[in-house]
């Protein structure tokens, strides 16, 4: 007597927890790289808007800030509509007192200095601006 070939339920049934397994490990890994990349866009927005503020005061002759409201989570630069940044990306403003939360950039390319430290726990970013050029510079933070 011949017998027939196939696959049974057992076999089948571990072909569909390990799909099952598989589809979940993509599943995690795609939403962490979402994530990950809405906060490094978050950290090149931040960057931009801060030089294009300081190319703002240099064409139009006149002081220009770029603000940033901590509570509201959100950073507006001159003619720029405001933006957010991922409530779990934390930021650490540090500028001249009487500007309060803001970075303020002169004619002649100076500005009023500072960095901000962002961090989202195993990440951290630091964003200099140079009082003397007006340079903005990010770097990651070890």
């Amino acid at each position: 007597m011949h017998r027939a070939r196939g696959f049974t339920l057992l076999e089948m049934l571990v072909v569909i927890v390990l799909i099952g397994v598989a589809a979940g490990l993509v599943g995690y890994g795609l939403q962490r790289g979402l994530h990950s990349a809405s906060e490094r866009k978050a950290v090149v927005q931040i960057v931009e808007a801060l030089r294009a503020t300081r190319v703002r005061a240099i064409v139009t002759g006149q002081p220009a800030r770029t603000r940033f409201d901590l509570q509201q989570r959100v950073f507006e630069a001159p003619g720029k509509p405001a933006a957010a940044w991922p409530a779990d990306l934390n930021l650490q403003l540090h500028t001249a007192a009487d500007l309060g939360a803001a970075f303020e950039f002169y004619p002649d390319g100076g500005a009023s200095g500072g960095h901000l430290l962002l961090n989202d726990g195993a990440r951290r970013w630091r964003i200099d601006v140079s009082w003397l050029t007006g340079t903005v510079q990010l770097q990651a933070v070890r």
